[in-house]
């Protein structure tokens, strides 16, 4: 008796597939499954010799749970794969998986047949199975009724995707990337973009593209078909194809596609834009309502990221206020924070790192000594060295300042730079002893412009080091308190003028000649470099 497992979540599509595979014979035995997590205990407690799954199922996606399964040393029966709409790497992903046969919805009955019968006997592939059965199979009264179910299932199955899946982290090139997915798969469309607009400069920008490399990133919104879109006077374009004035990039050759207007809070900010080659035109009613619902739920996840990121840069303008306050109090760490920001930046920059994470290591220099606000006055502002009872008391400021932000889940990656700027990397440091690689990248950069800033600057007990001083402390201290890697970038920046001292900087205000700190950013420190 051969053993055959399916895996669809549609009933009704589940029981058309079942009663194909039922003209088999006798000779196999058809379980059915709705979910995948009914599917995993089946497949690894049992010997089966076929399986047939959906690949868009109500708790998952077949192909990356079959590579998971793969790792827990589940090993796959010849498998059919069905799904409504396959990308090229989709299609790939299932070859390397070693899928028997990737089946397109909708498919005719005598297809899946002939794959179930190569699977069981002679191995045969895709193209022998679109063949008629070579045993003529009696017409049933569900097979007249199985394309409209099939298409019911994919669309059923997008709108599941469009509400349940779409990414809920405040990401907008991942949002937008994910409805671009859902676009090409609504309509069918082998390639697409999406784009948004910058209003100032008057052009679109890429954020998510598939099938389309080599193009450029941006382009004026003039060079396209859709200023119309862009200006709200359409909500939809489709090109009738075969005109040289209609255009959906630069540099591509594509008469036939369709874009909707991608709107925040009913206001039109940029372009969805899908390729149909060989596709009817003009769409119909059913897959324009698609798209329609699609561009709506893009509007709401856009309009929550904006509310979201505007929560986050207020809530990080009034911890940078007062970082700022906390520092007036005192004349000689006044404007600390924001120079060992723009120099952390600098050394980011110079290790290589992108746009983004440099500006994330520069907020966290502006933030790091912000757990100085819990520290009493009688320690924070003390005019001479500390006594041992004091430092103790000084030490907690970097727990204290990842305390301050716990609540902040915008804000995670500041946390740590704040509450291990003060690690050592030798496992000596303040709060909680990491060494090397365990204490955070992102913290040990800080630390190393916290401390070029404390010693090229004047203190209530001493006066500013000359950088001499600063280059020997590095030099002598890399792999013991700093990080080599960025003592490295430190000493280069020294080197090449990047960094001086208070004194010098006052001479050359006096000079007419602008700091090279304060041409990094806006200006804002710790005791000690120690």
């Amino acid at each position: 008796m051969l053993q055959l497992l399916i895996i669809e979540d549609q009933p009704a599509v589940r029981e058309v597939v079942a009663e194909i595979a039922s003209e088999l014979g006798s000779d196999v035995d058809i379980t059915e499954v709705g979910s995948l997590k009914e599917a995993g205990p089946l497949l690894s407690s049992c010997q089966w010799d076929g399986l047939i799954s959906d690949m868009s199922l109500g708790d998952g996606n077949a192909l990356e749970w079959f590579k998971t399964i793969a790792k827990d040393g589940v090993t796959l029966p010849p498998t059919i794969l069905m799904s409504g709409f396959l990308t090229a790497a989709r299609m790939a992903q299932a070859q390397a998986l070693g899928i028997a046969h990737i089946l397109a919805k909708p498919f005719a009955p005598h297809v899946l047949l002939n794959c179930l019968r190569s699977i069981f006997s002679t191995p045969g592939d895709y193209d022998a199975a679109m063949q008629p059965p070579v045993q003529p199979r009696k017409a049933r009264s569900s097979d007249r009724l199985l394309p409209e179910m099939f298409e019911m299932d994919r669309r059923l199955g997008l709108i599941y995707r469009m509400f349940d899946e779409m990414p809920a982290e405040p990401d907008v090139s991942n949002v937008c990337a994910h409805a671009l997915n859902l676009g090409m798969e609504i309509v069918r469309a082998q390639a697409g973009y999406l784009a948004l607009f910058e209003r100032q400069q008057n052009k679109l920008v890429l954020v998510a593209s598939e099938g389309m490399d080599g193009l450029a990133t941006s382009c004026k919104v003039t060079e396209t078909s859709f200023q119309a879109l862009i200006n709200g006077e359409e909500e939809l374009y489709q090109s009738s194809g075969g005109h040289s004035n209609q255009i959906c990039w630069p540099g591509l050759d594509e008469n036939r596609f369709i874009a909707v207007p991608v709107r925040l809070q009913g206001v039109a900010m940029g372009a969805l834009c899908l390729t149909l080659p060989g596709c009817e035109m003009p769409l119909k009613s059913d897959t324009r309502q698609m798209l329609g619902l699609l561009v709506k739920k893009l509007d709401t996840l856009l309009d929550n990221r904006a509310v979201h990121a505007a929560l986050a840069a207020n809530m990080r303008d009034t911890l940078i206020a007062l970082v700022r306050s906390l520092e007036a109090r005192d004349r000689y760490t006044r404007d600390h924070s924001a120079r060992v920001g723009s120099l952390a930046a600098r050394f980011a920059m110079d290790l290589g790192l992108d746009q983004d994470h440099v500006d994330l290591i520069r907020t966290g220099g502006l933030l790091h000594d912000i757990g100085k606000c819990g520290i009493p006055d009688a320690v924070l502002l003390k005019p001479g060295r500390y006594t041992d009872q004091e430092f103790a008391i000084m030490k907690a400021h970097p727990a204290i300042g990842d305390n301050i932000l716990s609540n902040m889940d915008t804000m995670v990656r500041e946390r740590l730079m704040l509450r291990h700027h003060h690690e050592r990397y030798d496992g000596f440091g303040y709060p909680d002893k990491l060494a090397g690689e365990q204490i955070p990248f992102d913290a040990r950069i800080v630390c190393v412009a916290d401390a070029i800033d404390a010693m090229t600057t004047h203190r209530v007990y001493r006066m500013a080091r000359p950088l001499s001083f600063c280059l020997e402390q590095l030099k002598n201290n890399s792999g013991t308190q700093f990080d080599p890697v960025v003592v490295e970038v430190a000493i280069a920046a020294i080197e090449g003028g990047a960094v001086r001292t208070q004194a010098e900087e006052k001479n050359s205000r006096k000079d007419g000649v602008m700091p090279l700190s304060a041409l990094i950013s806006v200006k804002t420190e710790v005791r000690s470099y120690a």
